[in-house]
């Protein structure tokens, strides 16, 4: 889902000068190149694997896409991580104390090098400030991005499309409401064949995520998916569901069965 930006006849633009801080705070690492639109439906022949270790998997995946562990917005940072000073891109609108009514439009080249490991993250990112009575409430973000991991052994490509609209919900701004969308994609090139993406694919729909800042912790809020991967050498395409519980756990829905998972571990509880 792409983001429309309507813009009046006599909108001012506004050029602010080129820095990467808040790239760095939004795009951590991930990527690939397949369409997440191709993301297969359930299928008999395919569900061979545990579907008790797929939902730990889809569990961690989900947990991990919303902390922007794969590249883009991390939910967890809150509505007051966005601003528009430092930001490369043009920028909209018509009050800039407020950020009511902004948008910002940037490319994103970022390349980063730890030890013998090197990722390069580039895409494109988009923000748009929301207001309610010419106060800040939160913003709409819209990225695609590309990352390339690259070690001595393992090359790991993966390709992230978020949509999100974030929201505070409290005046301390320790409670943040999320709704969207995600789309996930992932493939591994390494010469040991026992290195593979577990998930191939996923694409998730976010409803109603109330988000506890202060804990990282996902209170309440439903998710569905479809996604694609491996588990033991065995391939599996499923659909179903997630609730958010708090307390780091989620009960997965899959084939009318609830695992009750931990998020942050992929452990079935009880």
């Amino acid at each position: 889902m792409e983001l429309k930006f309507y813009k009046k006849q006599n909108t001012a633009k506004f050029y602010l000068k080129t820095v990467l801080p808040i790239i760095v705070c939004l795009v951590m690492v991930f990527s690939s190149c397949r369409k997440a639109e191709n993301v297969p439906g359930p299928s008999v022949s395919t569900q061979s694997a545990s579907n008790d270790a797929v939902s730990g998997q889809i569990a961690v995946n989900i947990a991990k896409s919303l902390s922007g562990v794969y590249g883009g917005v991390n939910v967890h940072d809150g509505v007051d991580s966005i601003s528009l000073s430092n930001h490369n891109g043009p920028q909209h609108g018509y009050n800039a104390s407020a950020l009511c009514g902004f948008y910002s439009d940037s490319l994103v080249n970022y390349t980063c090098k730890s030890g013998d490991t090197t990722t390069h993250t580039g895409g494109n990112l988009k923000f748009y400030f929301n207001c309610k009575d010419g106060k800040s409430t939160g913003y709409t973000a819209y990225d695609s991005l590309v990352t390339v991991k690259t070690t001595p052994n393992v090359v790991y490509n993966y390709f992230v499309k978020q949509y999100y609209t974030i929201k505070c919900l409290d005046d301390k701004h320790t409670f943040t409401g999320v709704d969207g969308e995600i789309d996930f994609t992932n493939s591994v090139i390494s010469s040991d064949k026992s290195v593979v993406a577990n998930i191939g694919s996923a694409s998730y729909i976010l409803k109603n995520l109330t988000i506890d800042l202060c804990h990282n912790d996902i209170l309440s809020g439903t998710a569905t998916f479809q996604a694609y991967g491996t588990n033991n050498n065995q391939t599996w395409s499923l659909s179903g569901s997630v609730t958010f519980l708090g307390n780091h756990m989620a009960d997965i829905l899959i084939n009318n069965k609830v695992y009750h998972v931990n998020v942050l571990t992929g452990k079935i509880v009880g």
